[in-house]
């Protein structure tokens, strides 16, 4: 139960009056297919339901809509594999239509590589098991009745069975995790043909928002970031770290042809699910931070790859370092045995020779340490200043130049400068996974909690 927070202007989503009100959490995925669709559009429609019906008045928006990436490794996941949910508070009645229209307005047929869910929890959930349901999704694999138990104990219901029901419990329990986050302005177009977004205000609003806006345009080709590969109705997708700010970029870009817009809170560009994690402790399909130092050298495989082993004590893995990853595939190639390092990325299985062995599939690179490196250069003849050669093991050294000799002279050590540094490395923004934080969020993270009392107006556009 929360208590009732005050009406804020005139078509707020929020209660009047006093008393207490239940806590309602809905969650939803798998409703998009190829080349039409999206879950996030499923939120906007039911938002914009929401808005234009008697309980649109009555009821309190606890969160903005959240949109959850979770584990990016796993065989069966969702296109983007990312989730959503709503968080609302009000009368019981109140609540009660609001989960019969949310499930009115789902296809809940399955289709090829569709298996949509929708799960409901009324009332106070456990933290300590939300936040425990949320790590695991986001960075291992779970079991679907392990799924069902989770949100039979939590005290929901499953109102569309289909697989789905994994993402939806991953979004719900996300609420409830306190930890970085960043906002989407996703905008939408039945039609995406007519979209037309213009390079010099695309140039503009970058400019205008960075580095409060991230990934707009990649740097190095200067491709257009936020417009999707994906089909209808998503037009363009603008991200940032607050709803103000991406406002504030839709308002530059002015883009033609869309038909509405909605800001959701995102745990994108975060890196969650770097989990730190032992090399022991890799399993496939896991998602974790893996610390180890190299050992050997660096393999290069055709096509540009790096292939590289770490070692942590007794135990040790193979690193995949693709080409696509950019400044970190090419600072993985100047790596030597006994650098210390750490590797972000998901363990997938490879045939390696005759045999299946676990891969890290890097997204990042931290070099922590670099180990010194050495060259021994013969002796400086002391009369002249030449290079001098040896004679044979035991026999000293020669002047090349004067014919000097010396029985004791040796070989100098000279430190070599190595050609990278210590640092973290990502891939160009143009192959950065939806959760891989970029280099210029680093010092702006902070931890996000729920914001009470939402005015919806202030997060979606146009009114319906």
């Amino acid at each position: 139960m929360v208590d009732r927070e005050p009406d804020r202007g005139s078509r707020p989503l929020s209660p009047r009056g006093d008393g207490d009100l239940y806590v309602l959490h809905i969650g939803v995925d798998d409703l998009d297919t190829f080349g039409w669709g999206c879950t996030t559009y499923y939120i906007y429609t039911l938002m914009r339901s929401i808005m234009r019906s008697p309980i649109g008045s009555r009821i309190a928006l606890l969160d903005l809509p959240l949109l959850t990436r979770l584990n990016p490794a796993v065989p069966l996941r969702t296109r983007g594999n990312g989730a959503l949910s709503i968080h609302v508070a009000g009368e019981e009645s109140d609540l009660a239509d609001l989960v019969e229209m949310a499930v009115s307005l789902i296809d809940a047929k399955p289709a090829a590589g569709r298996e949509p869910g929708l799960v409901s929890i009324m009332g106070d959930i456990d933290l300590d098991v939300a936040r425990r349901a949320y790590i695991d999704l986001l960075s291992d694999v779970a079991d679907l009745r392990h799924i069902e138990r989770v949100i039979e104990k939590m005290g929901g219901r499953i109102h569309v069975s289909g697989r789905g029901i994994v993402g939806a419990l991953g979004s719900i329990a996300h609420h409830h995790y306190q930890g970085d986050c960043t906002y989407e302005l996703i905008a939408y177009s039945e039609d995406v043909g007519r979209v037309h977004i213009d390079p010099e205000r695309l140039l503009e609003m970058d400019r205008a928002t960075r580095p409060l806006t991230f990934n707009n345009i990649d740097p190095e080709t200067g491709k257009p970031l936020i417009k999707p590969s994906t089909g209808e109705p998503v037009a363009l997708g603008i991200r940032g770290e607050t709803p103000e700010i991406l406002v504030k970029a839709y308002s530059i870009l002015r883009p033609d042809g869309v038909d509405g817009y909605m800001v959701f809170r995102t745990n994108q560009g975060t890196d969650q699910h770097l989990i730190p994690r032992s090399i022991g402790d890799a399993r496939y399909y896991r998602t974790g931070l893996f610390k180890g130092y190299v050992s050997g050298a660096p393999r290069i495989l055709a096509g540009g790859d790096v292939l590289i082993e770490i070692s942590e004590g007794s135990s040790s893995i193979m690193v995949a370092i693709y080409r696509e990853a950019g400044e970190a595939n090419r600072a993985s190639r100047m790596l030597v045995n006994g650098d210390l390092i750490a590797v972000g990325g998901s363990v997938k299985p490879w045939i390696y020779g005759d045999r299946e062995i676990p891969v890290i599939n890097a997204e990042t690179l931290r070099i922590l340490w670099l180990r010194d490196l050495y060259v021994e250069n013969p002796p400086r003849c002391p009369k002249c200043g030449s290079s001098m050669e040896s004679l044979g093991r035991g026999k000293g050294y020669r002047c090349r130049r004067c014919g000097y000799r010396d029985q004791r002279a040796s070989k100098t050590l000279v430190r070599v400068e190595r050609r990278i540094a210590r640092g973290v490395y990502k891939p160009p923004a143009r192959n950065m996974k939806h959760l891989t934080k970029p280099l210029s969020r680093l010092g702006l993270e902070k931890i996000c909690r729920p914001r009470r009392a939402i005015d919806l107006w202030e997060i979606i556009s146009p009114k319906p």
